[in-house]
């Protein structure tokens, strides 16, 4: 547990969302916060606790007698730099996000990957299965870094975030003009970028349950030659209950004020032949790889999936794709700090160019 003996102050940083569920969660507990810190210093307080920044606290008191929760939990913010700002400033102990969940296992309310260090070391035998198949040392070498940092919580090991989110410098390119079947396409985002980078399109399809999301998205992609649909997908067709609070992050639960009807990709596209498929759709990545079972087999399209969405897709995601026995290439790239954006490229032998 947090040893208040030897350190009397106890602070969080970060003073938004994951830092207050981090305070609210200590709180439940009987350990008092005493202050958030923060880098935005228009911050002043959050409920009745105070904000400062790490500079400003240290000025007025010992750091060496705090210790110091980072409340840091999204793809945006370079934590490894924080703790070498806090540990030039002299903290006593800096306690991770990874670290906290190892101590405090039971009733967390973070999702993603974010769980117990032991589930990993629990699955060790099937990340080491995973590790053989990878087909580049630099894969291999970042689910070391994957698995090391999820494990302990040192943001200090974990590699500079890849550049080209899903069509990488460093992997063969893409097949060209390309067939893009583009799951999780927000506001076209992805699409544009790929375009920018010079990359030519055939044809495009893209799904989007979120309708705020969709308009821009189809507004983007006009000038293409694109069908969209205002659908999640997965293994079956149905409607759902859809969770949008996240924005861009919003995902499928069983029941929710928002309904959006998912697809079965074998049914909504059965002629399409795709040779990309990209999935980013929070979790839903191995219904909608099965519900496109018959389009992998036919036309062997090359995948980009997320695979960090929850802790056992790290592994289990390629399971299933090497289960379908499709001669695929693995590789692994991460494009986000804190192990968000973790792609597993799946590369068909015939498609690929280099």
């Amino acid at each position: 547990m947090l040893d208040r003996e030897r350190f009397k102050h106890v602070l969080v940083y970060g003073a938004r969302l994951a830092g207050q569920r981090v305070q609210a969660y200590l709180a439940a507990r009987g350990i008092d916060v005493d202050g958030f810190l923060d880098r935005d210093a228009s911050l002043e307080q959050v409920g009745e606790i105070s904000v400062a920044t790490a500079q400003g606290w240290a000025s007025n008191h010992d750091p060496a007698t705090a210790c110091v929760v980072l409340g840091l939990f999204n793809n945006y913010v370079d934590v490894a730099e924080v703790v070498r700002d806090l540990r030039a400033l002299g903290f006593g102990r800096i306690l991770s996000l990874v670290e906290f969940v190892n101590l405090f296992p039971q009733g967390q309310p973070f999702r993603y990957w974010l769980v117990e260090g032991s589930y990993y070391q629990a699955n060790a035998e099937r990340i080491a299965f995973m590790r053989a198949n990878l087909a580049d040392a630099t894969s291999k070498e970042l689910l070391d870094r994957i698995v090391e940092f999820r494990t302990g919580g040192d943001y200090l090991r974990l590699p500079a975030p890849s550049p080209r989110q899903y069509f990488p410098a460093d992997l063969p390119q893409w097949p060209q003009p390309l067939r893009f079947i583009d799951c999780g396409a927000y506001v076209g985002d992805s699409v544009a970028e790929m375009r920018e980078a010079g990359l030519q399109f055939a044809s495009i399809a893209c799904f989007e349950p979120n309708l705020e999301n969709y308009a821009a998205l189809v507004d983007s992609v006009r000038d293409l030659d694109a069908v969209n649909f205002p659908c999640g997908v997965s293994d079956r067709n149905r409607q759902v209950g859809f969770d949008s609070a996240l924005g861009a992050g919003g995902h499928l639960i069983e029941s929710g004020s928002e309904t959006v009807t998912c697809v079965r990709i074998d049914d909504a596209l059965p002629g399409f032949a795709p040779n990309l498929i990209k999935m980013d759709i929070e979790g839903e990545e191995p219904a909608a790889l099965e519900g496109a079972r018959q389009t992998l087999a036919r036309y062997r399209p090359n995948l980009a999936i997320s695979i960090y969405h929850r802790a056992e897709h790290l592994w289990s995601i390629f399971e299933q794709l090497r289960g379908y026995d499709l001669n695929y290439r693995f590789y692994l790239r991460c494009h986000a700090h804190s192990t968000f954006d973790t792609v597993l490229y799946a590369l068909s032998e015939n498609e690929v160019t280099r």
